[in-house]
């Protein structure tokens, strides 16, 4: 190493210092979830017929998450696309995302559906996930990944010459909405989030124990609250049940809130098991409002 090299690390170095440099005690949520876009996906596709295709692709952490791609029968090329996210315990072929599936692709939709992280393809046997609350930083951790995870399946379909890059929707249910809250506030290639079943203040399902700052610290890069007012001026669509007794009220109208305009909000005279059929048509109508502005 040279004298004239050694000498500017070392001015470098001063520099920091005289700064505050060395130490950082926080840091800000917006940069959390930044990531190499170019890493290579290595995704890999495998077709079930009828535009039905099972896909596998890189995330961070040298994670590969298992999705499916449908393609629509009607219409033309390049479609809009839907990314759907299920709720906690089910998987990217549940029932009710099945049923959505099907609905928006008949309406001309392409749908990508992938697992969150600890489910469907991604399950552990030995995590139980009927005790996630009992495991909170386990959970806190596969919500994070699964953020990532979705910012990676936009980095896979803008690879698609099928998918209209311009015209991305997301549509998370429950756990997949309160994830969705996050991922669509620090991924601005979603232009028409759709959040169902979801809330602000996650610190309320643990109790008591979720006053405390170290909770508040751990919960932080999770927490809706924090993320949802980035998604304006995008336009954002909550769809929520007015007898839901998973998600409480006055946690789904703190998240609604703190939202900032353009947004809409559905109420439901249901359960938190929303009837699927009229929910995911207004999901449609309300797509096709938006993008005829």
């Amino acid at each position: 190493m040279g004298k004239r090299y050694r000498f500017r690390l070392v001015a470098a170095w001063l520099m920091l210092m005289a700064a505050g440099c060395m130490k950082q005690e926080t840091v800000e949520l917006q940069y959390y979830y930044e990531y190499d876009h170019d890493f290579p996906l290595n995704a890999h596709v495998e077709p079930l017929g009828d535009g039905l295709f099972h896909v596998s692709y890189y995330s961070v952490h040298a994670k590969r998450v298992p999705a499916l791609l449908h393609l629509p029968e009607t219409g033309e090329a390049p479609y809009p696309a839907i990314i759907m996210l299920h709720g906690i315990g089910d998987h990217k072929n549940a029932d009710y995302m099945q049923i959505g599936d099907s609905i928006f692709t008949a309406a001309g939709f392409a749908v990508f559906r992938i697992d969150i992280d600890l489910h469907g393809e991604r399950e552990l046997a030995f995590y139980p996930l009927k005790k996630a609350r009992k495991f909170s930083y386990t959970l806190r951790n596969a919500m994070v990944q699964t953020v990532f995870d979705l910012r990676r399946a936009i980095d896979y379909l803008d690879t698609r010459n099928e998918i209209d890059s311009t015209r991305t929707a997301f549509l998370g249910i429950s756990l997949g909405g309160i994830i969705g809250s996050v991922f669509c506030g620090v991924e601005p290639r979603v232009e028409y989030p759709m959040i169902a079943l979801a809330g602000g203040g996650l610190r309320m399902a643990l109790g008591t124990k979720g006053f405390s700052e170290r909770i508040k610290n751990m919960l932080a890069p999770v927490e809706p609250l924090n993320f949802i007012s980035r998604i304006a001026p995008r336009p954002v669509l909550f769809l929520n049940a007015t007898r839901d007794t998973v998600i409480p009220r006055v946690s789904t109208e703190m998240l609604y809130d703190a939202a900032k305009e353009p947004k809409d909000i559905y109420w439901y005279d249901a359960p938190h098991h929303m009837p699927p059929v009229p929910v995911f048509q207004d999901c449609v109508r309300w797509l096709r409002e938006q993008m005829a502005d």
